[in-house]
């Protein structure tokens, strides 16, 4: 198998939204039950992103609520770390409880922000879970050695590598490494951070990363494959040598932000089959299918 574009895509639109907004884009995704919900980024006429809930009976026809579930102004006293706006969430379900990593914005640069809900209805707002300027962190669905373990990716002058980190409560974290850094003369050479969560495989954690590289004044957004050794997730086994999606049709090369293809939500289904959603061009949500192996061979190629 390889990855398979949803034919229709884009699955949602702005046309879907029934609210005004300028954009729908990198939804988290998970399944409850039969049920596939994915907490989408919504950009607002104000040009500052919330959160909306969209769901569906079979992962591709997606209706979206109408109004937002998480606003920059439900953060209370965090509000001061996201009142620029919310974006980018990346679901892990944990013991019961769903927790979402996602970007505070404003002008003390970017931050993790942490919440967790048990019904995407509810959200308990954790607070920030690092220093600025810091974005793109996902959480792993299990503890390793009775810690919690996170990526994420600092900005530090020019570098924008991936890290890895530890938690024994999930709000305060250390044993910082970092993990991998772009590879110069390659597909990632500018920047990449983590895509999705990693989900447990019997030969690693296996997780979706992005990669930048810029061309003159536009750069362009690509998707590749990272396997994490189980016990010691800091072990890189394997990664993509060549990006697994890229930029190819118009609704992913022009938009908001051309030539990207972004994610921050996959399902893995019990059969191995995989839903990866992805938005093009900052302005849209699609769905791209493959499987588990397929990932896996990929990762080391």
């Amino acid at each position: 198998m390889s990855i398979l574009r949803y034919k229709k895509n884009p699955i949602l639109t702005r046309k879907n939204v029934p609210f005004e907004v300028n954009s729908i884009f990198n939804a988290g995704a998970v399944k409850i039950g039969e049920r596939y919900i994915l907490l989408c980024r919504v950009e607002l006429p104000t040009g500052r992103s919330h959160f909306v809930l969209a769901e569906s009976n079979d992962g591709v026809h997606f209706t979206v609520a109408e109004k937002p579930c998480l606003n920059p102004e439900d953060h209370g006293k965090w509000l001061p770390y996201v009142e620029w706006g919310i974006e980018d969430p990346r679901i892990t379900h944990i013991d019961g409880r769903y927790y979402i990593f996602y970007t505070g914005y404003s002008r003390l640069c970017p931050i993790v922000m942490l919440a967790c809900t048990l019904d995407f209805r509810k959200f308990d707002i954790l607070g920030p879970v690092c220093e600025p300027s810091n974005k793109d962190a996902v959480l792993f669905p299990e503890k390793i050695d009775g810690l919690y373990w996170k990526i994420d990716r600092p900005s530090a002058d020019e570098r924008r590598d991936m890290w890895i980190n530890s938690s024994p409560d999930l709000l305060n974290w250390g044993q910082h490494r970092l993990l991998i850094e772009p590879q110069a003369g390659s597909w990632e050479q500018d920047k990449i951070g983590a895509s999705t969560p990693p989900v447990r495989t019997d030969q690693g954690w296996l997780m979706l990363y992005h990669g930048v590289r810029g061309f003159g004044i536009s750069s362009m957004y690509r998707q590749g494959v990272l396997l994490l050794d189980i016990k010691e997730p800091w072990n890189v086994l394997h990664k993509s040598s060549k990006p697994i999606l890229s930029p190819e049709f118009e609704y992913e090369r022009v938009g908001d932000v051309h030539n990207v293809v972004f994610s921050t939500g996959w399902i893995v289904e019990p059969d191995s089959q995989v839903k990866i959603y992805y938005s093009g061009a900052d302005l849209n949500i699609c769905l791209a299918t493959t499987d588990v192996s397929f990932l896996l061979n990929n990762a080391g190629k």
